[in-house]
């Protein structure tokens, strides 16, 4: 598998800010954990923005993939927004719930949630 140069920095200090737990969900088994981009690599200008901690949640790998795909958001309270387009049979199915939260959310993720929630995630 061919890795991101940085990647593994921004991981660490992923698991070192949520303390080894997924933001979301609380599981604490390293190997299921993912070090998701808030904005994604890709759309980010510098390399500067693609490890900042703040541009990351550590996720369970299903709400990583969710999130990347733009099936979940994030409000800057910490609130799950699901897209109308993952139904109630396929929320049930992963067990995603808009009664999920991210704590210990800071001032410096808001930028990059905001630009999730305009770029990535779907609203329908």
């Amino acid at each position: 598998m061919i890795q991101r140069v940085g990647q593994d920095l921004f991981r660490s200090g992923l698991l070192e800010y949520w303390e080894g737990h997924c933001a979301i969900t609380g599981l604490d088994i390293p190997a299921l954990l993912c070090a998701s981009h808030i904005k994604p690599w890709a759309e980010c200008s510098t390399d500067a923005e693609r490890l900042d901690i703040f541009n990351g949640l550590l996720l369970a790998t299903h709400l990583d993939s969710l999130f990347d795909k733009g099936f979940i958001t994030v409000t800057d309270v910490g609130e799950i927004d699901i897209s109308p387009c993952l139904s109630g049979k396929h929320r049930k199915l992963l067990g995603v719930d808009s009664t999920f939260g991210v704590v210990r959310l800071a001032e410096g993720h808001k930028l990059y949630l905001q630009y999730h929630r305009t770029a990535v995630f779907l609203r329908g």
